[in-house]
């Protein structure tokens, strides 16, 4: 029997702690399902968002007023750009 490919999409994904492209516990799990995934080697391919500029860090001054710094990364020193296919 043939096997076939699982297809697997997720909002978020945290696949390495450099890359922020993920907030929280959800990214978190969706990370930890493909790790179980790739170590089972079932056939998956996983798709997602790649948020160039990340997320962002939150700041709380001392009257609780909230300010955002921008997360910046490098997309290339992780990931490598594929030729386009459908």
């Amino acid at each position: 029997m043939d096997s076939e490919t699982i297809a697997f999409f997720s909002m978020e994904i945290a696949l390495e702690e450099g890359i922020p492209t993920y907030s929280g516990g959800l990214g978190v799990l969706a990370g930890d399902m493909l790790r179980s995934a790739a170590d089972q080697k079932l056939p998956m391919a996983a798709v997602t968002l790649l948020y160039r500029k990340g997320y962002f860090y939150q700041k709380l001054n001392s009257e609780g007023v909230q300010s955002e710094l921008p997360v910046v990364w490098i997309v290339s020193d992780f990931l490598q750009e594929l030729p386009q296919r459908i």
